[in-house]
């Protein structure tokens, strides 16, 4: 299966904060978009993505009015867990990244 482009809601805005918060991470290697839906209140959407890069995993939540990246450092990891839902098409199944869930050396989680 082949990974789409990595685009983000809000392009300019958010590719400078990426790029920023990226800045020591290491080269891209993948991305996966957890959700994008209508914001409640403001015009525009409200989307999550995940970015991993050599060094960390970022996490990027964007709105019509803020943008939110926390980074986790992979040598603080210590497990990942996908969870995938199976989808029949005309004449085959695919399987689609449902949720990721990140546990770190010291306890805490992140999906």
């Amino acid at each position: 299966m082949e990974q789409e482009p990595f685009r983000l809601y809000m392009r300019e805005a958010a590719y400078s904060a990426y790029s920023e918060a990226a800045a020591n991470a290491g080269p891209f290697l993948a991305w996966y978009r957890e959700y994008r839906e209508p914001a409640a209140i403001e015009k525009g959407y409200v989307e999550l993505d995940w970015v991993l890069t050599e060094k960390a995993l970022l996490r990027i939540q964007i709105s019509p009015n803020s943008i939110e990246i926390g980074t986790f450092m992979l040598n603080k990891l210590i497990r990942v867990t996908r969870n995938y839902l199976i989808v029949q098409k005309q004449d085959h199944y695919e399987h689609i990244l449902n949720r990721v869930v990140a546990k770190f050396n010291n306890g805490e989680a992140a999906n």
